[in-house]
């Protein structure tokens, strides 16, 4: 052999645990693994040209919490390697000794590049830190200067104001937009699916396509906000199993960190999850309590919880149960003087109602209970299987806001903005338009108007679903 190839001794690395029965001493053994192989196995015979030897390096992945990033793709000198369960990949390096440059990356976050320098003989060890990949984002809320939808004499016109919440990728209020920057969609209703797209009747559905008299709105105000308040929030995580296919790398158990650290300084919070039957997973069903409410300085020690409901994703969606559940212990746990508010995170419908009927009357009822005990519900929709209604109408009838993320890359900015909502401090666009519908008789007292309006800021255009009831 030649002397200046330092090769590991033929036999070692034997006899080693398997991944999660010590986990540094099976690293040890799989660096050992591929040095023996890059130095020709220990076999060969004399006449065989051994290759030259691979330096290595163990790549550990974590985001900005510390939390391991799985399924991160690894690009080094000699191709790509994926990160384990524990965010770990081990590099080949190009060379016996020296540096190189290794891209990390991963479609939820922002791509890292960073040099690993590596040795023959040795595994080094090179910590990256990811940083999460955000957009510019939005929601709604009714509008509060007191105005009420008008309709014409045969409920086929109408006109309405909401306001909109529009924060960029650092989930800071952007506040130079103009009219010409939202644009209302014309509505028309999806034959393929029974789901309500433009107009809910107060019984039967009456779903009719409408259009604006202008997509640009007619009157826009700038609103504000308003001196902050101290908060008592309960955060509602919803753990059904579709969040498996909708959030699969958890994006909305980071947003939750990123909520509870912006906290004020008399701010509390309350960490649940909710989900129910026989392939729920969370120690208590439908609700799960991660009591007590906690400070400021004390949230920090949520995360490790936070970290934990990664696995426990399974079971129905018990929306309205676990709301009612959940105020109950707001309104008896909460700290006394301060306002009471619940951040429900959902990806879809209430799936243990009867039919949509029983659906809309539980809603009614959750809502008019959380409204005699002021607790403001602020909802968060992931993905298009969103039930916007629903979620739309706990939140304006409550007081609250509906903040929609089509990408996980929305998240982060929608929850990094809830407390200034919560706080009232949050400044919001206040809209107008008209409407016109395709036949007279749509608008009239008990129905309710769906949109989305059209956002161009922060560099990209994206849309804010609402919902404007008719008393």
């Amino acid at each position: 052999m030649n002397p200046k190839k330092r090769c590991p001794a033929a036999g070692a690395g034997r006899s080693v645990p398997a991944p999660g029965q010590g986990g540094s001493a099976w690293w040890a053994a799989a660096a050992m693994g591929l040095l023996l192989s890059a130095c020709g196995g220990g076999g060969g015979g004399a006449n065989s040209a051994a290759p030259a030897a691979l330096g290595l390096v163990k790549v550990t992945v974590s985001d900005l919490y510390g939390t391991k990033v799985a399924g991160a793709t690894v690009q080094g000198p000699q191709g790509q390697v994926t990160t384990d369960a524990l965010g770990v990949a081990l590099v080949p390096m190009d060379s016996p000794d020296g540096t190189a440059g290794v891209t990390i990356s991963h479609t939820t976050f922002v791509d890292k590049v960073v040099s690993a320098t590596s040795t023959v003989g040795q595994v080094a060890e090179l910590n990256v830190t990811l940083a999460r990949a955000t957009t510019a984002a939005g929601g709604s809320l009714t509008s509060r200067s007191g105005s009420l939808p008008s309709v014409d004499a045969i409920g086929q016109q109408m006109s309405f104001e909401i306001e909109l919440v529009v924060v960029d990728g650092d989930a800071n209020p952007i506040t130079h937009l103009s009219a010409a920057d939202f644009a209302l969609q014309a509505c028309t209703p999806n034959p393929a699916t029974a789901q309500v797209d433009c107009v809910r009747g107060s019984g039967a559905d009456v779903d009719v396509a409408y259009a604006p008299a202008a997509a640009m709105p007619e009157a826009l105000t700038a609103v504000a906000g308003r001196a902050a308040r101290p908060f008592a929030a309960a955060l509602l995580l919803d753990q059904s199993g579709s969040i498996q296919q909708s959030d699969p790398t958890g994006a909305r158990l980071f947003s939750s960190k990123a909520f509870l650290n912006g906290l004020g300084a008399d701010d509390q919070a309350l960490l649940t999850a909710f989900a129910d039957g026989p392939d729920a997973l969370l120690p208590t069903r439908p609700l799960t309590l991660y009591a007590p409410f906690r400070a400021r300085a004390d949230v920090g020690s949520y995360f490790a919880t936070l970290d934990a409901l990664t696995p426990l994703v399974g079971g129905n969606t018990p929306l309205y149960a676990s709301i009612d559940a959940l105020r109950q212990h707001l309104v008896s746990d909460a700290p006394a003087g301060l306002a009471k508010a619940m951040v429900i995170f959902t990806d879809g419908a209430d799936t243990d109602c009867d039919g949509p009927e029983a659906c809309r009357a539980n809603r009614a009822q959750t809502i008019l209970r959380a409204n005699q005990d002021q607790v403001q519900l602020i909802t968060i929709g992931l993905s298009g299987g969103v039930d916007i209604a629903a979620l739309g109408e706990l939140a304006n009838q409550t007081g609250g806001a509906l903040l929609f993320a089509d990408t996980v890359q929305q998240l982060l900015p929608l929850y990094g903005s809830v407390g200034r909502l919560l706080s009232q401090s949050l400044p919001t666009y206040r809209l107008r338009w008209t409407v016109q519908a395709g036949a007279a008789g749509v608008f009239r007292p008990g129905h309710a108007l769906l949109g989305k309006v059209q956002v161009s800021a922060g560099g990209r255009s994206f849309d804010v679903p609402f919902i404007v009831g008719i008393p």
